[in-house]
């Protein structure tokens, strides 16, 4: 048995079903788990945790001698499990997206460790030439899972979903992705970032340092999202000066 005193003791304090306990306890035994740890940036019932969510709780855990992410799904959560959730983590794995999958039960998700900054955090602390390496390395992700048709669903708001460690950018969270070819990755994360109104977008589209001629950005965008072609792709990174 491993040590999963922490989750245990976080179960206590929030009334989780002893059902649930005992799911999740022999997931994370069958998943190779060995220890559950209270170490993180967010404190939650005096436990620290890498993350939380209105579906899970994200811990730092050991498998073998090395240190992982460890998502569990909360027992209030609205969705049934997680198992969506790892097969749009392995699916954006084969194109060198996302953190690595380890390995995923119904309410259990172990993913690699990704310790950095949120972009938003990125954008403002990041040399120029550092922040137009991120850029284009995100943007060719983006592109990565338009080409195999997976949505992520969520880089509109890419402050909580990428986050930058050592210089590469990692699309994180793949809770609401799904097999979409309507929805443009490229296209949110533009309209997030280089598009939209605010201090990060500014500082963005400083450092991209080009003329931005915003109809012809936005009408590049358009022609993207219909064709998904490697022309048009290529199109908005040269107005972006990224190519």
């Amino acid at each position: 048995m491993g040590n999963y005193e922490v989750f245990i003791r976080l179960c206590e304090r929030i009334n989780c079903p002893r059902s649930y306990v005992g799911l999740v306890l022999s997931e994370l035994l069958r998943l190779g788990v060995v220890e559950v740890l209270s170490n993180g940036a967010v404190e939650f019932m005096g436990i620290k945790l890498l993350g939380k969510g209105q579906n899970s709780f994200v811990f730092k855990c050991r498998v073998d001698g090395e240190y992982y992410a460890c998502k569990i799904r909360r027992f209030d959560s609205s969705r049934p499990n997680l198992i969506n959730e790892g097969n749009y983590l392995r699916l954006a794995n084969s194109v060198n997206v996302g953190p690595r999958l380890i390995g995923y039960a119904s309410d259990v998700l172990i993913m690699e460790l990704i310790n950095g900054v949120p972009i938003q955090k990125y954008v403002i602390t990041s040399s120029p030439t550092e922040l137009k390496a991120v850029l284009k390395d995100l943007l060719w992700q983006c592109r990565r899972l338009d080409s195999i048709g997976l949505a992520h669903n969520e880089l509109s708001r890419p402050q909580d979903h990428v986050i930058i460690s050592g210089g590469k950018a990692f699309i994180i969270d793949f809770e609401s992705a799904s097999l979409n070819n309507r929805v443009s990755n490229v296209a949110q994360i533009l309209n997030a970032l280089v598009l939209g109104r605010g201090f990060i977008q500014d500082r963005v589209r400083a450092v991209i340092g080009v003329n931005l001629n915003f109809d012809e950005l936005r009408s590049a965008i358009r022609r993207y999202k219909n064709t998904r072609s490697d022309d048009d792709f290529m199109q908005i990174m040269r107005l972006l000066g990224l190519e």
